[in-house]
C-alpha cells in the first residue's frame, strides 16, 4: 500500500459489538478531494472508535485506521454528537487540543487561532448550547483541523441545513481543506451545497449493497441487486460479456435461506445499468439458467 493513497480498504471488515457492519471492502483512492456517497455511517464510526475493523486493513492519508485518528494526521467530523452545551466553542476546542496533546499552555491559543483562521471568531465566547445547527457544524469542523492533519474526513456537514446555512458551512469546509486532502461523506448529494462540493471532488465513491464503485462524475448510471441460486460463475461472465459490471456483494455467501438446500447457496450481485434496463440482466439469467430469485433497485 502507498503512503500517497488517500484511502484504501483491503478485504476490511468493520464490526459493532461483534455484528459485521461493512464486510469484504475493498478499493483505493489518491485523489485529494474525495466525495463518498450512499451511507458511508460505518466508516466514521471505525474513524471514531465506536467500531472496531475486525479484520483486513484500512488507511487513511497511508496510515492505519484509528491510528491516523490518535497521531492527528486524519481529522474527523463526525455527524452531530453530543457536545457540552454548557462550555463555550473556545473552550471546547482548548479540552480538545490538549486531547489531541497539545500543551494546556499552547492549547487556548490553538484554539483562538483555529477559529480566526476559519472565519469563527464569533464562536468563541458563546454557548454550545445557544449555537444553531450551522454553527456547531462549523465549529466541528474547526475541531477536526486543530491538529494540522494531512486529510480531512467529514461526515454528512450538510445534512437537514436550509440553503444559507449550506452556503455557510461550505465556506468553513473550503477554509479548513486548503492545502490538505478532503473525504467529504454527501449521502446522495441531493441540496444544492453537496452538489457544488460534488463538483469538486475529482473521486466519486458510492457505497451500494456492501460494495464500492467508482462513479464518473458525468455519467447516469441505475444499480440494481440481482440474487441467484444457480451458476453464479456462467452468469457474471454472460453479464460481462453484455457490457455490465457486476460486484458480488458482501452478502453474496449466506443468502440459502431464499432457495432450498438442493439449489445450492445463493449469490447476490450489485450491477451497473447504463441503459436502465433491466432486460440485459434477465436475458443473462435466462442463458445461464442462473435461477434469479430476486432483482431490486439499489440506492
Amino acid at each position: 500500500m502507498s503512503d500517497g493513497v488517500t484511502l484504501e480498504a483491503d478485504a476490511a471488515r468493520i464490526d459493532l459489538v461483534g455484528q459485521p457492519l461493512l464486510s469484504r471492502l475493498s478499493f483505493a483512492t489518491s485523489a485529494e478531494r474525495v466525495a463518498l456517497l450512499g451511507d458511508w455511517s460505518a466508516l466514521f464510526r471505525l474513524l471514531a472508535s465506536e467500531a472496531e475493523l475486525a479484520s483486513g486493513t484500512l488507511r487513511v492519508g497511508g496510515v492505519p485506521v484509528p491510528q491516523g485518528v490518535a497521531q492527528g494526521a486524519v481529522g474527523v467530523m463526525r455527524l452531530d454528537p453530543l457536545l457540552p452545551g454548557t462550555w463555550s466553542g473556545e473552550q471546547f476546542l482548548a479540552a480538545s487540543a490538549e486531547l489531541a496533546g497539545i500543551t494546556a499552555k499552547s492549547s487556548t491559543k490553538s484554539a483562538f487561532q483555529t477559529l480566526e483562521r476559519l472565519g469563527l471568531s464569533s464562536l468563541a465566547a458563546r454557548k454550545l448550547a445557544h449555537l444553531p445547527l450551522a454553527e456547531r457544524r462549523a465549529l466541528l469542523i474547526a475541531h477536526a483541523t486543530l491538529t494540522a492533519p494531512r486529510v480531512l474526513c467529514l461526515e454528512e456537514p450538510f445534512a437537514g441545513l436550509d440553503t444559507h446555512s449550506e452556503a455557510a458551512v461550505l465556506a468553513v469546509i473550503e477554509r479548513a481543506s486548503s492545502g490538505r486532502c478532503l473525504v467529504v461523506a454527501l449521502g446522495d448529494a441531493e441540496s444544492p451545497a453537496s452538489r457544488q462540493l460534488l463538483q469538486t471532488c475529482t473521486e466519486h465513491l458510492r457505497l451500494a449493497a456492501g460494495v464500492v464503485v467508482a462513479e464518473p462524475a458525468d455519467a447516469a448510471v441505475s444499480r440494481v441487486t440481482a440474487t441467484i441460486c444457480r451458476n453464479h460463475q456462467a452468469f457474471a461472465a454472460a453479464l460481462a460479456a453484455r457490457g455490465l459490471t457486476a460486484h458480488a456483494t458482501h452478502e453474496a455467501g449466506i443468502l440459502s435461506v431464499l432457495t432450498s438446500a438442493s439449489a445450492g447457496p445463493c449469490w447476490r450481485y450489485l450491477i451497473e445499468l447504463p441503459k436502465n434496463s433491466t432486460a440485459p440482466i434477465l436475458d443473462a439469467a435466462l442463458e445461464t439458467e442462473a435461477g434469479l430469485v430476486e432483482l431490486i433497485p439499489a440506492t
